[in-house]
């Protein structure tokens, strides 16, 4: 959420971009979009950021990256800039002259996605890298189950 605070300090609005929106039930995308969002709301409404000034978006991958920032411009509302930790993002978008901004991460080492499901399997402490009003989405959906289920599976649908 401390990104999304600063955003909103230097911006009117925030989009929040759930990306491979079209993906769910696989290792790098466990969850659907609307559960996605859904964690994101409730994350945002639990730390009393104004959700009046926060979008949230499911974004579909594309096939053809270089139209990808074309059908950002397309399908979300009206934006200035991008920020964005993620140098592959960073190139695409700038090669399209979209002005991106890093972010000022506490540490991209930790707070990771994939690490963070990788400790949810495992068992280790999780729950502290997150914000509460998600650990009680995935309490609630079961969602140890599904990462552990996923994981062990041999069936790979559209890895991607």
């Amino acid at each position: 959420m401390d990104l999304v605070k600063q955003i909103l300090d230097e911006c009117d609005e925030v989009i929040i971009a759930i990306t491979s929106s079209q993906f769910n039930y696989l290792e790098k995308d466990p969850f659907t979009s609307g559960e996605r969002i859904e964690m994101i709301h409730d994350s945002l409404k639990e730390s009393d950021i104004d959700l009046s000034r926060c979008f949230i978006m499911p974004i579909e991958n594309q096939f053809n990256i270089a139209t990808w920032a074309s059908y950002l411009k397309a399908t979300l509302p009206h934006f200035d800039k991008v920020y964005s930790g993620n140098d592959y993002v960073k190139m695409l978008l700038a090669d399209s002259a979209i002005h991106v901004v890093s972010p000022k991460f506490l540490d991209r080492s930790q707070y990771n996605a994939t690490r963070i499901r990788l400790m949810i399997i495992s068992g280790d402490n999780w729950q502290s890298l997150v914000p509460n009003a998600v650990v009680k989405f995935l309490q609630k959906i079961n969602g140890k189950k599904r990462l552990d289920v996923i994981s062990k599976s041999d069936t790979k649908p559209t890895e991607h």
